[in-house]
């Protein structure tokens, strides 16, 4: 009886543990790296706070379009948690889930949150691009 038991549940373990790991590596994870802003490409920042629901669904809004984006805009992560990411965040008055959007040089455009709708996350995105020709 336990061999029947356990075979099931190692396949579902398997399983579980393959699905998971697939799609964390599929996404690949945005840089934390303040310093690639204003360097020639717009960038878009996002203040997340580890294990905050908001910034983890900002995040995972702006992943859901990323890759439509990302030749024209680079997304930035800043990490709340780290003193870099603290210090940005106080120089742009960022708080978990908000994001910054600045120009190719590094000047600030616009504070704005993630919206929840897909459509209305590209045009929020379209409209910046559009401000600085792009």
């Amino acid at each position: 009886m336990f061999k029947r038991i356990s075979i099931p549940f190692v396949v579902i373990v398997v399983l579980s543990a393959g699905v998971f790991i697939a799609t964390q590596t599929m996404i690949m994870p945005m840089s934390t790296d303040l310093s690639v802003i204003g360097q020639g490409k717009p960038s878009l920042v996002l203040g997340v706070e580890n294990y905050s629901p908001a910034g983890g669904e900002a995040l995972n809004r702006l992943n859901a379009v990323r890759d439509d984006y990302s030749d024209r805009i680079l997304f930035v992560v800043s990490d709340l948690g780290t003193p870099q990411g603290q210090a940005f965040a106080r120089q742009y008055n960022l708080q978990d889930g908000v994001a910054i959007f600045l120009s190719p040089e590094g000047k600030p455009l616009k504070i704005a949150t993630i919206p929840a709708d897909e459509q209305a996350l590209r045009q929020q995105l379209d409209s910046k691009l559009a401000l600085v020709g792009r």
